[in-house]
């Protein structure tokens, strides 16, 4: 035979297993739908439980093995990078903005002369003040959990072979559970994709970049960064919900964005 004849075969061969796994998954690939429709209709729900078998998953086998391997793997330029996007997790980045802006705009509401101008000043206060608390309440949540658990950082393990808890230690080699930086950004994103749905991809970039650096840096365990997101995302989920009872939209329409509803 010829090697296109042999690469012929080949290839039938290769699609026609291809074609058998396929049908044999089918059961596998209704439960995943299944389970995908359940994650749907109940996400913060089933967020909660992915996240909790991941961080328990990370603590008992991932975590330590993950880290002293990334150790000797990232450096350089990436890991240059990767220490200039972490800084998008610093919590005032998106308190001080957020918290002068929610500051003016209520300045500008108590200064209003008329009805009207208060009313839309009144609304749109709402849209900083949404981003600023929900980065505020997950982050004191978060240091309480920090503080309480006293979770070592891989430091320790890198330079003692120390691993695991020390609770209500204050220390920076004991605080490393849930990360700060992932919470904060991850509360930040999540609270900007409900303010800006249409940007809603280039958001969670951004928080999975930063989450993504504070474990390839190895600051932070896999679980630690697993942690923080599932904290950021709950808390400003849930601070959305209480003020959509209240009948307060934190959305921001634009102009194009009301062209495009007619």
């Amino acid at each position: 035979m010829s090697p296109l004849d042999n690469a012929v075969v080949a290839w039938e061969r290769g699609a026609g297993r291809v074609a058998e796994y396929w049908r044999r998954s089918t059961g596998f690939r209704g439960g995943l739908a299944r389970q995908w429709a359940r994650t749907i209709r109940r996400p913060l729900t089933w967020m909660t439980v992915y996240a909790a078998v991941l961080i328990v998953l990370g603590y008992v086998g991932l975590d330590r093995p993950l880290a002293l391997w990334l150790k000797t793997q990232v450096g350089g330029e990436f890991e240059g990078f990767l220490k200039t996007v972490t800084h998008l997790g610093l919590a005032g980045l998106w308190l001080v903005p957020s918290g002068l802006l929610w500051i003016a705009i209520m300045l500008a509401w108590r200064a209003a002369p008329l009805l009207e101008i208060r009313t839309r000043l009144g609304r749109a206060a709402w849209i900083p003040a949404f981003v600023f608390l929900s980065v505020a309440v997950s982050g004191l949540i978060n240091l309480a959990l920090k503080n309480g658990l006293g979770r070592y950082r891989p430091r320790a393990l890198f330079e003692d072979g120390i691993y695991g808890f020390a609770p209500l230690t204050h220390g920076y080699l004991t605080n490393s559970f849930p990360s700060g930086h992932t919470q904060a950004a991850f509360a930040a994103m999540t609270a900007l994709m409900l303010v800006f749905p249409r940007y809603d991809a280039l958001f969670m970039l951004v928080a999975v970049l930063v989450a993504a650096s504070r474990v390839l840096t190895t600051v932070h365990f896999l679980s630690d960064a697993v942690m923080g997101a599932w904290l950021g995302v709950v808390v400003t989920v849930l601070l959305h919900r209480l003020l959509a009872r209240r009948g307060i939209d934190v959305r921001l329409r634009f102009e194009r964005d009301r062209r495009l509803i007619e």
